[in-house]
């Protein structure tokens, strides 16, 4: 009797392994293997050569995602850095992905474009942003930690079993998506994504600097989390420096749900940097212009820049770090060197 219960529970545990297999292997090929995908893929896992060189890791959403531009600053400085920003990444977000960052690499400065501080959601992106990075993410203590603090319990089960919104993509599965190769073609852009349009047609102005005088606390968590970032970036060796990335002030296509006056959330910023012992760079309008930074040139909308933006900012801030943080000096290097002549080249063809 005893044999026949021991054989029934490992027939059970065997094609429960199975099953929980076959699972795991959907999951993994059904999650669409985009080009957001293979940059999380890349910078988490991968032992590529300039990965493992970077020096400066430059974080945030969309506006650092189209600002910040590390072949600028190679060219500029000869500072290495790398662009692991992504639209919709809240600071907690942030949080979470740098801390998985370092389990592999090491960074001499973190620059983190602090403009989702202004968030009056904690839910921001659940649906779509947040769960685009996260299912893309290494499903560990860090993502699972994301997850309970900041998803709704009605969303939560999709980031535990991303199966469950992907699966009717089983019948569209191609070579590409069992795959998963990484592609090495966009490797010269060092994580960064830009517009190339002048702007969308909207006539960009930035007005001067309206400062209401106030300092909110910021919502929800963001606060704790903001710090929670520094003092971890600082236990991993890392010097930090926040940065407001020029834009038109509460009019900068933000969504529905955020603190109304961004002079505040500016101000609270600053004041956390001052309190946790980090820079704080943000540009007056006066001062953008005297650095040639021209909105009506350099925006692609009121809230993100165009490539030739990026490029002024970037420079602008890659002066800013040789000047500041005692960086490591690279004269010249085969592979960045490469890679800088990939990007110019092709940014004269645009």
């Amino acid at each position: 009797m005893a044999k026949k219960w021991l054989s029934l529970v490992l027939g059970i545990l065997c094609f429960a392994c199975i099953c929980a297999g076959i699972t795991i292997y959907l999951t993994r090929v059904c999650i669409p293997y985009t080009a957001k995908a293979d940059k999380i893929n890349k910078t988490l896992n991968s032992d590529d050569e300039y990965i493992n060189q970077v020096d400066v890791c430059l974080i945030g959403g969309s506006h650092g995602l189209n600002a910040f531009n590390p072949s600028a600053m190679w060219d500029e400085e000869h500072i290495k850095a790398y662009n692991f920003c992504y639209a919709g990444e809240t600071i907690p977000m942030s949080r979470a992905y740098l801390e998985q960052l370092y389990k592999k690499r090491d960074f001499k400065l973190v620059v983190l474009d602090a403009y989702y501080a202004g968030a009056d959601d904690k839910y921001f992106g659940e649906k779509d942003y947040a769960f685009d990075i996260a299912n893309k993410m290494n499903p560990d203590i860090v993502l699972f930690d994301y997850v309970k603090n900041h998803v709704s319990d009605d969303v939560r089960k999709d980031f535990y079993f991303p199966l469950n919104r992907y699966h009717s993509r089983w019948n569209e599965l191609d070579g590409e998506d069992i795959e998963r190769k990484p592609d090495a073609s966009d490797d010269y852009l060092l994580g960064g994504d830009y517009h190339y349009d002048k702007n969308d047609g909207t006539k960009i102005f930035f007005g001067r600097w309206n400062d209401s005088g106030l300092s909110l606390h910021l919502k929800d968590d963001t606060e704790e989390e903001l710090i929670a970032f520094i003092r971890m970036a600082k236990e991993h060796g890392s010097q930090v420096l926040l940065v407001d990335i020029p834009r038109k002030y509460n009019d900068c296509l933000a969504p529905a749900k955020w603190m109304p006056d961004e002079y505040a959330v500016t101000n609270r910023v600053r004041e956390i940097a001052k309190a946790e012992g980090v820079d704080f760079l943000s540009y007056t309008y006066d001062e953008l212009y005297k650095l040639g930074f021209d909105p009506e040139k350099h925006m692609y909308n009121k809230g993100h820049m165009n490539i030739r933006g990026s490029e002024v900012y970037s420079r602008a801030l890659a002066h800013y770090i040789k000047d500041n943080y005692g960086l490591p000096t690279h004269r010249s290097d085969k592979l960045w060197d490469k890679y800088y002549n990939i990007y110019s080249c092709k940014m004269e063809k645009k």
